[in-house]
This record gives C-alpha cells, sequence and structure tokens, in this order.
C-alpha cells in the first residue's frame, strides 16, 4: 500500500486466459452479464499484471451448430492475436 493506492508488485506480462461459458456474455446475442472479465482484470491489476487478453468461447451449452460458430470465432482471434 503507497499513499496513492495499492501497487502490484509482480512486474507487467502478458497474461492469456482463456474462457468457456454455457451462455453468451458478449456480443448483441448476450444472454447474461459479463462479471468474470472485469473481476479477473481487478484482481490481477491489483498484482501487477495489466497486459490481459481474452479469449472465449461461448455459448457451448446451445447446441452443436453454436459450439462451432465460437471455436472458429475463437481460432479466428487467436490467429489474429499471434499472427498465424
Amino acid at each position: 500500500m503507497t499513499p496513492e493506492g495499492k501497487v502490484g508488485m509482480l512486474r507487467d506480462r502478458p497474461v492469456f486466459i482463456a474462457i468457456a461459458s454455457g451462455g453468451r456474455f458478449s456480443g448483441e446475442r448476450a444472454r447474461q452479464p459479463d462479471f468474470l472479465t472485469p473481476y479477473l482484470r481487478a484482481i490481477l491489476g491489483s498484482i501487477g499484471l495489466t497486459e490481459l487478453h481474452f479469449f472465449s468461447v461461448q455459448g457451448t451449452g446451445l447446441g452443436e451448430a453454436a459450439v462451432a460458430e465460437a471455436r472458429s470465432a475463437a481460432d479466428l482471434a487467436l490467429a489474429a492475436h499471434f499472427g498465424n
């Protein structure tokens, strides 16, 4: 703790977070609020990790077509981030 607030003790570095969800929590078809992403940003930021990269597969409980669509979107996001 400092007079300005908490200071994380870890050296910042990239953190890659994979999320799987039975429902959808982002985008136009979201049906539930996203509590996880803001929580992880807050808790990891408090220890010094702020360079967070989220990759998600959403809608896994909505049938095979939804899973295939979500996996395709996640594959595209990973390829765009890592340049593959």
